[in-house]
């Protein structure tokens, strides 16, 4: 099974990562795969470039076994949907299993995105639970599952609710504390620490 781990990564911080190690280990995943958006359609656009996500990420990802990019979407151009992102995956890899990760905010807004039907007809969904935001079992009552095993037993349709420990670190604040020069240390590596301040990455 491998993990999808999508997001815009603006910029990728530990949180990231140890969601990122949570779902490895607890799901047995031979591999998550990082799948930073290009041009996002339900948010702000990043503030730093593609370019610059992607060196970023590698530097958040170095030296952790079992991560790796997808750049599906940053090459394909246009506007980013996962539903498009996950027939090209399907395509090239059709046995695979591919686990979708989503944080349990984005599922319950599953409905507003492109073909929400088709996404669970191309993988499984692993809702990344969060204190005090309650999982809608209503979005597609018959597809919620409990055990992993019912999970590792077919490709897609199944939604498994996973409890992560919870990371305060988010980008939005991140960027807030990069603009008014407070300290990032406890959310982001020294490596992109120094990425961004070299290339002037979110100073204003």
């Amino acid at each position: 099974m491998i993990g999808i781990f999508g997001g815009t990564f603006d910029p990728p911080h530990q949180g990231h990562i140890r969601l990122a190690e949570q779902a490895l280990e607890q799901l047995a995943l031979d591999e998550v795969q990082f799948l930073p958006c290009g041009n996002p359609v339900h948010r702000a656009q990043p503030l730093a470039s593609v370019q610059h996500r992607l060196q970023m990420l590698a530097l958040l990802i170095d030296g952790h076994a079992g991560f790796a990019i997808n750049t599906v979407e940053t090459d394909r151009g246009g506007p980013s949907y996962m539903v498009d992102s996950l027939r090209q995956l399907r395509a090239g890899e059709s046995s695979v299993s591919y686990c979708l990760m989503l944080g349990v905010d984005a599922f319950n807004a599953i409905q507003h995105w492109k073909s929400p039907e088709e996404i669970l007809a191309l993988a499984n969904l692993v809702v990344c639970r969060r204190p005090g935001i309650e999982l809608d079992r209503d979005i597609y009552p018959s597809k919620h599952i409990s055990s992993l095993a019912t999970l590792k037993s077919k490709r897609c349709g199944y939604i498994l609710p996973l409890d992560i420990e919870e990371n305060p670190c988010s980008s939005t604040q991140v960027r807030a504390q990069l603009a008014s020069r407070e300290s990032v240390e406890t959310c982001l590596s020294p490596t992109i620490i120094d990425y961004i301040h070299q290339h002037h990455l979110y100073e204003t």
